[in-house]
């Protein structure tokens, strides 16, 4: 197919009038239209390229990884329909990560997951979060406005729990604590059964609990967010 141009100086020769140059509205209505007509086609060569681009095979191969379908919570079994399989270049998978939904159906996941997340061995749990602790204690999961309070704590430290009404629980042993992950879109502090992770006006922590004190802790009163209404107060080492 002839170019615009060519078109034109084959129009120009036929009839012997300059057929676009020169002054005359018909002539500056030529010129008008063949703009537009060249800015279409060359928008047109433009779309074609990006999609030949968008599809051409990318240099990495592509590779299975395990993601969670949804947000999984410290301790939660993964199941076949919180985790789901997908392909990530190659280049961008992270280091022991895991690559068949069946090596992680049926483990508990040692931190909290967002959705889309890859599923790492190490954010699996290799055993329970109560191994080798007394038998009468539970495991319970406290979400708790203060960051900062949340941010001193450690694994292994012991904590008292105070309410509106005065204690409600003491020398409770931390067994985890809620990290905070940084994400494309900044950092998200991810708790307990949370569809995005709770707001980074929020944290949490696991700990260790005799049923007493756990039913203590679930009889506070919530917070106008529904949290428990409860300070965390870390105890001094030596003081047991």
């Amino acid at each position: 197919m002839p170019s615009p141009l060519r078109l034109a100086a084959r129009l120009r020769a036929a009839d012997g009038q300059p057929w676009l140059l020169g002054p005359g509205r018909l002539q500056a209505w030529r010129r008008h239209v063949l703009r537009r007509c060249v800015a279409a086609a060359c928008a047109v060569g433009a779309v074609f390229g990006i999609v030949s681009l968008d599809r051409a095979p990318a240099g990495a191969p592509l590779v299975p990884v395990v993601v969670a379908a949804r947000p999984i919570a410290v301790g939660e079994v993964a199941t076949s329909t919180s985790v789901r399989q997908v392909f990530w270049p190659a280049e961008l998978v992270p280091d022991g990560a895991v690559r068949s939904s069946v090596a992680v159906v049926g483990r508990a996941v040692s931190t909290p997951l967002g959705r889309g997340e890859p599923i790492t061995e190490r954010r699996l749990s290799t055993g329970s979060l109560l191994a080798g602790r007394p038998p009468q204690e539970v495991a319970v999961h406290l979400s708790l406005p203060d960051i900062r309070a949340v941010s001193m704590l450690h694994a292994g430290d012991r904590v008292d729990l105070l309410g509106p009404r005065g204690t409600v629980a003491e020398r409770l042993t931390v067994l985890a604590v809620d990290t905070s992950l940084s994400t494309d879109f900044g950092a998200v502090i991810h708790s307990q059964g949370s569809s995005s992770g709770y707001a980074p006006d929020a944290a949490g922590l696991v700990i260790a609990a005799r049923r007493g004190d756990a039913q203590a802790i679930a009889a506070v009163p919530p917070d106008a967010l529904g949290r428990p209404d409860l300070t965390v107060v870390l105890r001094s080492p030596g003081a047991g």
